[in-house]
């Protein structure tokens, strides 16, 4: 059975880096991103550092304050590159 333990936190750590560049583009600290989407700003933090687990709710919340779309797209009509990097 495989392992996608590295898919994950690779996967997690370029989601999360999207994420913080789109607060910097938007001007949105983590302080009113956290009011936004009614977190503690610290538990924000420590889910963008990786250090505890994003719930699902969090992070749809928090695409909608970034004015993002989050998709979830099959894999047989996936050709980016983080397919072939983390999940072949």
């Amino acid at each position: 059975m495989p392992n996608y333990n590295m898919s994950s936190k690779l996967g997690k750590q370029l989601i999360f880096d999207f994420i913080k560049d789109r607060m910097k583009e938007k001007k949105i600290t983590q302080l009113k991103l956290s009011e936004l989407i009614e977190i503690n700003e610290s538990t924000l933090i420590r889910n963008l550092k990786g250090e505890t687990e994003m719930l699902l709710s969090s992070y749809l919340k928090i695409c909608g304050a970034l004015e993002l779309r989050p998709y979830i797209i099959p894999s047989e009509i996936d050709e980016n590159e983080f397919k072939r990097l983390f999940f072949n």
